[in-house]
């Protein structure tokens, strides 16, 4: 399957791209993480497959309009932090 074909099945089948899945998923995962650990954002980012806490936080603002630090400070706000 050529990378075109498999780009247009992909977004066809779960209705986003295939980077906009990762970039979701990544997202995702850093969220549990900074809900569910005490790890710096550093660590976060990388587990996450971000290149850094910056690109990070560009796309929490772009995705949830809220970055990081703020995201866990909600949390801890409402007792659901670790």
């Amino acid at each position: 399957m050529s990378v075109r074909n498999f780009e247009r099945v992909f977004t066809r089948e779960l209705g986003v791209s295939p980077a906009r899945y990762v970039l979701q998923v990544r997202i995702e995962a850093a969220q549990r993480m900074l809900e569910r650990t005490r790890k710096g954002l550093l660590q976060i980012a990388v587990a996450c497959g971000f290149s850094n806490p910056d690109a990070m936080r560009r796309a929490f603002m772009r995705t949830l309009r809220t970055t990081p630090l703020s995201y866990r400070l909600q949390l801890r706000g409402l007792g659901r932090c670790v």
